[in-house]
């Protein structure tokens, strides 16, 4: 019995990959959808192996030369795309590659999988290219895309794919998914509070000063947006030209918002930081029609930055629209 990776408490998607990797024909695309840190990449990883796998059902076996190779990652009809270059993007370049390795005979295996890694970061071309093989799967072929939020990806190239959904957990949830990895109780529970309800983030924070550096940061992202000039001009200039580390920005900057709307409208669902601070300054004035304009205007951002925006420019733009 595997434990598909750390998203293990989300019965029902993952039943719905175990079945498809215990079927005889999947479907040849998905899009796996979840902020980043609730376990994707492993969950994709362990789909993989389970489409791959020469045992079973039940799949993936982890005994078999297919599921060690995966692991190993020598495979040779498993290939990950992942975003690349100083712009963080998977470009049409990449996609013509994987292309090309697609129009060869499979060498092994029942399948062959591709996994776009960060598929959020494929530009425009990148994802027109990309279309053709949705289109038109090679025989026993399956597309793996990995993303954040389906508005990353343009409707032709969603519309092609199976979704499924990886929700943050509920922190008891990491909290014993920690404790079965080895974590004693005070630590987990301590490492599950900070986790925002996502796993990888769970085990990273079981180190203590990675606690600490990511409650420095919330700190720091909740006083930007509450209209702290100062704060926002040092975030400006710590990724003036920082592509990846201004992605994560934009991240914890969305899911703070989002937690403030939670906030605001009393929606009976849990905020994403627990640990965060309250909403305060500007941030907890603004109506809840002005955090779902700033969400947005995040995410045209987010476009903006895998087009070769300026990174200190977008985050400027961000805290100056909300002091506006």
């Amino acid at each position: 019995m595997t434990t598909w990776g750390p998203a293990l408490a989300h019965d029902r998607p993952l039943g719905m990959l175990r079945k498809a990797a215990d079927g005889e024909r999947a479907h040849h695309a998905w899009l796996i959808l979840g902020p980043a840190g609730v376990g994707k990449r492993a969950v994709a990883h362990q789909f993989s192996k389970a489409l791959l796998c020469e045992s079973g059902p039940p799949r993936p076996c982890d005994r078999c030369p297919s599921c060690r190779k995966v692991d190993a990652g020598t495979h040779s009809e498993f290939h990950v795309v992942e975003p690349s270059g100083k712009s963080h993007t998977i470009t049409v370049d990449q996609v013509s590659a994987v292309q090309r390795k697609l129009g060869f005979r499979r060498g092994e295996g029942r399948n062959r999988v591709v996994l776009f890694e960060g598929a959020g970061t494929l530009n425009t071309s990148a994802q027109n290219k990309l279309l053709k093989t949705l289109e038109e799967p090679p025989d026993g072929t399956i597309l793996l895309l990995l993303a954040v939020h389906p508005g990353q990806l343009l409707v032709t190239v969603r519309s092609r794919c199976s979704k499924l959904l990886l929700p943050a957990l509920a922190p008891r949830d990491v909290q014993d998914w920690l404790q079965d990895r080895g974590a004693d109780p005070a630590t987990a529970a301590a490492a599950a509070s900070a986790s925002g309800g996502l796993p990888d983030v769970g085990q990273a924070m079981l180190d203590e000063d990675a606690r600490a550096a990511r409650a420095e940061r919330l700190e720091q992202m909740a006083a930007a947006l509450a209209g702290d000039a100062e704060v926002a001009e040092t975030l400006r200039r710590e990724h003036d030209r920082d592509r990846p580390g201004t992605a994560a920005l934009f991240d914890l900057a969305a899911e703070l918002l989002r937690d403030a709307m939670v906030a605001r409208t009393g929606a009976p669902v849990a905020p994403l930081h627990l640990d965060a601070p309250a909403p305060r300054g500007q941030l907890a004035a603004l109506a809840p029609r002005d955090l779902a304009d700033a969400m947005t205007r995040i995410e045209v951002a987010r476009e903006q930055l895998s087009r070769n925006v300026h990174p200190g420019g977008l985050l400027d733009d961000l805290f100056g629209t909300l002091a506006s």
